[in-house]
């Protein structure tokens, strides 16, 4: 054990590293809360699982990160494939599968390998995608191909890739132009899907989960006044955040998280609200934001094209999760099942948060040395 110790070196970003623990700390109190001894004890596994990793990968000079996304992104694109053909289904939508007695989202590899694509895509062709026919192929068709085999079963998945694939492309110099007219037309796409399934069975047909999204968007825009016309978790979300006010409940004294459906996942961000108020919810907060500005250094001093997009392209990802989760929870934009980041009860998902992680400390680890090579 002494020789472990002495051996374990760790590098890059000291305060993302105080972040990350405290971040893994925080969920194991607030997983407890919301699902017991049994899944907290699964929970602190995946945590384990995942710190290692983080550790390993931070190991790694960040350029073979380069050929490794290359290689994870087509890897991604045939198990997102394979979910049409042995998909597991979970409340009518197949998002997961199973291969040597693993089961995992398939989603979850490919939001951080199309990332990890793109900067390569970028750092190698970025004098060639001024124009709009290299900007198609190198760029838009990698994105593209990801988001189409992910929307017909999680459309907030697929957005989030793409809005995060168009951020990324906006800070390796793709022209506003092409950005702007790519925003436009994913609007008139998804418009399009809502209409389809409004007046017609043909949107319901072509994508079959459609029918749940807008009936969510429904629901969500419906009269304020009828409650039972809201959706049922953003209800019982806004009932836990009112019993939290400033201060909280209390750690465990939760009395929502036995009716909150997912309140483990995808609403924990109200009970966390709940029972640390919210004080304990502009801690999580500010701790996010720090993440995102230490990111921000670490991209500014870079001098690697490819290690700069990774870091801000990976630690945005989370951060725009972590947004969109929070907003879910206190009703602002309709329901859409994702996860909180680093604190939601774990899974592929926690795990390759924290492998993302590991990657953004390679980055800051060569450029606090200066090794690019």
């Amino acid at each position: 054990m002494n020789f472990f110790l002495k051996h374990i070196r760790f590098k890059g970003d000291p305060i993302i590293w105080i972040i990350a623990t405290f971040f893994s700390l925080f969920s194991i109190m607030v997983v407890y809360s919301t699902a017991g001894f049994l899944d907290v004890i699964n929970h602190s596994a995946k945590l384990v699982i995942g710190i290692i990793a983080m550790y390993v990968v931070h190991l790694i000079p960040f350029k073979y990160f380069s050929k490794i996304g290359q290689l994870g992104y087509y890897i991604s694109l045939l198990l997102l494939f394979l979910v049409f053909l042995i998909g597991i289904s979970v409340n009518g939508a197949s998002r997961w599968i199973a291969i040597a007695g693993l089961q995992f989202q398939p989603s979850d590899i490919a939001k951080l390998t199309v990332i990890l694509f793109l900067a390569r895509q970028i750092s190698i062709y970025r004098n060639k995608i001024k124009n709009l026919k290299d900007f198609l192929i190198h760029l838009l068709l990698p994105l593209f191909l990801v988001c189409v085999l992910i929307l017909p079963n999680n459309f907030s998945t697929a957005s989030l890739v793409f809005i995060n694939g168009v951020v990324l492309m906006f800070l390796g110099g793709v022209k506003l132009n092409y950005i702007t007219k790519l925003f436009l037309t994913s609007f008139l796409i998804a418009l399009s899907i809502y209409l389809l399934n409004k007046h017609s069975s043909l949107g319901e047909k072509l994508i079959p989960r459609s029918s749940t999204w807008v009936s969510r968007v429904d629901s969500f825009f419906g009269d304020n006044n009828e409650v039972m016309g809201k959706d049922y978790q953003q209800v019982q979300a806004l009932v836990a955040i009112q019993n939290g006010k400033i201060q909280g409940v209390g750690p465990g004294k939760s009395q929502q998280r036995g009716v909150l459906p997912y309140s483990e996942s995808d609403f924990i961000f109200a009970i966390l609200l709940e029972e640390y108020g919210l004080i304990g919810a502009s801690v999580l907060i500010l701790c996010y934001l720090i993440l995102l500005f230490r990111a921000i250094k670490i991209y500014l001093r870079t001098d690697s094209i490819f290690g700069s997009l990774i870091v801000v392209g990976l630690i945005f990802s989370i951060i725009f999760q972590a947004l969109v989760n929070m907003l879910v929870s206190v009703s602002i934009i309709p329901v859409t099942g994702q996860t909180l980041p680093l604190i939601s009860m774990g899974g592929t998902s926690l795990v390759f948060t924290f492998i993302s992680i590991g990657i953004v400390l390679s980055v800051s680890r060569d450029s606090l040395s200066g090794n690019y090579e």
